[in-house]
């Protein structure tokens, strides 16, 4: 289409104008003036470079990199701001989607935009909006009311100075919040952790389907994982009918799954159709060099009177865990996790087992030598920024206790926190004392690469809450090699863990990302958490467990295996070729 008095195209942002501007004149306007309002209102636009210009990079209080300016500059000339963002984890995704957003905002296409994320990632979209995009932001409760809005009404304000709504999955696809999403036209909507939107049937999936929104942006590093049709859906949101209706998908590439052995068909056609609406980068592929992890395991040897209490409470629980009641069959669960954090910590779960001797014996072992392991490394790492998890409240209770009265000021962090306090914890952290001693909610979506130094007190049998725990540090970002302690007492069911994890799978030299890809591997229902304790309770003695142990890792071995295989294989398909 050209423009007036010129023989030039139309650039895209105007195009982009053109729907939403016919939309607000009034019906009643001669058609003459319906042209020179349009064009009165379009002309301010058109007048800006088009979007291999980025106008936002001035306002930013940051340098991004160029993968992600290319990124962002892609989604918005080639995609026109429906897009899949599918880096791999870690490389900034976040960023990208900021970096469309602050664009469209500053050119007048995206007044109104909507960020839906999993609770947990509500207060990092905040923070890297505000302090990196300078980009005003307000958090969605369940209350009717938004930003002045309720429903019925029109959204206040406009322009640069209107707060995007950042709301959570869990609360925007439930009723009242719901319904207030759902009404209007969106100009942008950006949905995090997307892979859980993509079942049409789930209610995430009914809710993202029910929004309108001229642009899109789907946020995820699993954008396929074992079937073709999770692809599928995952395009379809940003590109209605681009790969077809689903049986005519079927038809062309086939119903199997994404891995050796089951490559779809015409699997070239496939990769030019998702590189139409989907932006990948590899750490292959870009210049994004993160620094090493470089990991130690400190094996602990407990006193013999808490080597003691071990042996008997393994032995108890291997005597009544094997046939137990699927209730006491859990609680017998927690109380060998917890013993492995502290005899402490598991006092009150063998309580309310019944189980009162054995708590008596945990409650008078005083002088944790972890205690005293955590305070050599403070003092090992004295001038840096230390972060300490635990899984378990007690033990992080009885650890604030420890590190202050040794000297060392230290800010604490758990979910029962209310945000503000959260928040206040993690800026204490960062700008005035040197430890923050914290369970695992820290390790749910909080960047904290101002900090290099971690120490695991205990270490969950989820390996995926170990990977989620240094992913708070070894990120982009990150400028120093991240050093990780791990505090585990021998004879254990946490040594057991650890070995197989480090000597089967390499857990600590993963790229981040590639654990969750590996465990999905092994069986469809795979659980590790609790096939360890299975194993645990069928062995006689420890030696029978290690060897029930070493089937484990043989297993996770070869989902690995066979993880690297696929991988090449599973790149085929989305994206654009490996460059």
């Amino acid at each position: 289409m050209a423009g007036p008095d010129t023989d030039h195209a139309i650039p895209p942002d105007v195009l982009a104008l053109y729907g939403p501007l016919l939309a607000r004149l009034d019906g009643g306007f001669p058609v003459d003036e319906q042209v020179s309002l349009l064009v009165d209102e379009a002309v301010p636009v058109w007048s800006r470079p088009g979007f291999e210009t980025f106008l936002s990079l001035s306002a930013l209080r940051f340098a991004p990199f160029d993968y992600q300016l290319q990124a962002a500059r892609s989604a918005l000339r080639r995609m026109r701001g429906r897009a899949i963002l599918a880096d791999e984890v870690g490389l900034g995704k976040t960023i990208e989607a900021g970096l469309i957003l602050a664009e469209l905002r500053l050119r007048g296409l995206a007044d109104r935009c909507l960020i839906i994320t999993p609770p947990g990632l509500l207060a990092q979209w905040q923070e890297e909006l505000e302090r990196k995009f300078a980009v005003p932001t307000v958090l969605a409760g369940r209350e009717t009311t938004i930003h002045g809005r309720e429903a019925g009404t029109p959204w206040r304000g406009g322009g640069i100075d209107r707060p995007v709504i950042i709301a959570s999955l869990a609360t925007a696809r439930r009723d009242p919040l719901r319904t207030v999403l759902t009404e209007d036209q969106w100009d942008l909507i950006i949905v995090d952790e997307a892979h859980r939107v993509r079942a049409p049937r789930s209610a995430s999936g009914k809710l993202i389907r029910a929004l309108r929104s001229r642009h899109l942006l789907l946020l995820t590093a699993t954008p396929v994982e074992n079937r073709l049709q999770d692809l599928y859906e995952m395009v379809s949101l940003v590109a209605p009918g681009l790969l077809g209706t689903s049986a005519q998908f079927r038809a062309a590439h086939g119903a199997g799954g994404a891995g050796p052995g089951t490559e779809p068909r015409n699997a070239p056609a496939l990769r030019k159709r998702t590189a139409e609406v989907m932006i990948r980068h590899r750490r292959s592929e870009v210049s994004v060099l993160l620094p090493q992890r470089l990991a130690e395991t400190l094996l602990i040897e407990p006193p013999a009177a808490e080597r003691d209490w071990y042996a008997d409470l393994a032995a108890r629980i291997r005597a009544q865990g094997g046939a137990a009641a699927p209730s006491l069959r859990l609680a017998l669960r927690s109380a060998a996790r917890l013993a492995g954090s502290s005899p402490a910590a598991a006092a009150s779960p063998l309580r309310k087992i019944g189980w009162d001797d054995l708590a008596a014996r945990a409650e008078a072992l005083v002088g944790s030598p972890k205690g005293a392991a955590l305070l050599d490394q403070l003092r090992r790492f004295d001038g840096e920024k230390v972060l300490v998890f635990t899984a378990f409240r007690h033990t992080l209770d009885q650890l604030a206790a420890q590190v202050t009265a040794a000297g060392f000021p230290a800010a604490v962090y758990h979910g029962s926190l209310p945000r503000a306090e959260k928040e206040r914890a993690v800026a204490a952290f960062r700008d005035e004392v040197g430890v923050l001693l914290s369970t695992e909610s820290a390790g749910e979506g909080r960047n904290l690469q101002f900090c290099h130094v971690m120490v695991n007190m205990d270490l969950p049998w989820n390996p995926m809450q170990i990977e989620q725990r240094l992913g708070r540090l070894h990120r982009v970002g990150q400028d120093h090699d991240v050093l990780l302690t791990n505090l585990v007492a021998r004879g254990t069911i946490e040594e057991q863990v650890l070995r197989v994890l480090e000597t089967k799978i390499n857990l600590f030299e993963l790229v981040v990302g590639e654990l969750d890809m590996i465990l999905g591997r092994v069986t469809d229902d795979f659980d590790f958490e609790s096939t360890v304790f299975d194993a645990f309770v069928q062995s006689g003695d420890d030696a029978e467990f290690a060897e029930r142990m070493e089937v484990i890792g043989d297993d996770l071995a070869r989902a690995r295996t066979g993880y690297l295989a696929s991988r090449a294989a599973l790149d085929g398909l989305v994206g654009e070729e490996p460059g």
